[in-house]
């Protein structure tokens, strides 16, 4: 008896000591953490105090020029000849550019599966999928501003190059999921590789290949109103226009109409993931 309470108290203290020691390790993790945040933040030059101080720059530039409604009402009307040809335009860069990434992400997709390629095939298509997908849309259109020279088909190769990369990426994440007795059904029968695929593994992933689609067609919009920063079309260009002529109010008017083109991309590919009974869950 003695003996089981003395195990007992030897259990405890040795909970305790690793109860101590994950404690003190997750303190140390939290500290070093904490040390590393404000490192970064002094590297930066990040003040609290300097912002706190000059708070009314922001506040007069929100309140006497961005926030007016009559000022601001006045802008969107003058303005609405550029804004909103430069909105749909925008809107073709991302329709257009998806379009021509889409067939390429598929087929780099599905290449780029463990379990559809060999090894050296799945990692060379990965590796470069990764490759592109490190690329930032206003790097890209910086460099199809070169090829292209300055406007829309700059952004639209900029949004298809990423999407390429992107949706590649996700195509290959969810063909690698797929329930496996299907394929294994299908090859027994002595199908190919290209019989296998089709008739056993895109099956399984056309629902949420296809989430995926309109999914990143909502990126692919928020991304195209930026490109005319750097000269690839849309939007973007009378954005950065006003901003460095200081003109808040027509930047405001321009963030008023990408809202409205944002949202309302939002809106239609919710209601067609709502019509065709897609699952969202997984591309959110």
């Amino acid at each position: 008896m003695a003996s089981d309470e003395l195990a007992v108290e030897d259990e405890f203290e040795r909970i305790q000591q690793q109860w101590r020691r994950r404690s003190a390790l997750r303190l140390l993790a939290f500290l070093a953490l904490l040390a590393g945040f404000y490192a970064t933040t002094r590297w930066l030059g990040f003040d609290l105090a300097y912002l706190w101080a000059h708070r009314e720059n922001l506040r007069s530039v929100l309140i006497e020029e961005m926030l007016l409604p009559g000022p601001l009402w006045e802008q969107l009307v003058a303005d609405a000849p550029q804004l909103l040809p430069a909105a749909a335009e925008t809107l073709g860069i991302a329709a257009a550019g998806t379009a021509i990434g889409l067939p390429l992400a598929f087929v780099l997709g599905v290449l780029a599966a463990s379990n559809v390629t060999p090894r050296y095939v799945h990692a060379s298509v990965r590796l470069f999928l990764g490759g592109a997908r490190a690329i930032p849309s206003m790097v890209y259109a910086l460099l199809f501003v070169v090829l292209a020279g300055l406007g829309p088909v700059a952004g639209t190769l900029a949004i298809a190059a990423g999407t390429i990369g992107d949706l590649g990426r996700l195509f290959a994440d969810e063909m690698e999921e797929i329930d496996r007795g299907p394929v294994e059904a299908v090859r027994s029968t002595g199908a190919s590789l290209l019989a296998t695929t089709s008739a056993a593994r895109l099956p399984q992933v056309s629902t949420a290949y296809l989430a995926w689609t309109l999914f990143y067609l909502e990126i692919n919009a928020r991304k195209s109103t930026v490109l005319g920063i750097v000269g690839a079309g849309g939007i973007g260009y009378p954005l950065i226009m006003a901003f460095r002529a200081r003109n808040y109010t027509r930047v405001m008017a321009a963030i008023i109409v990408i809202l409205v083109l944002v949202v309302g991309v939002e809106l239609v590919a919710n209601r067609l993931r709502d019509r065709f009974g897609l699952d969202r869950e997984r591309a959110s």
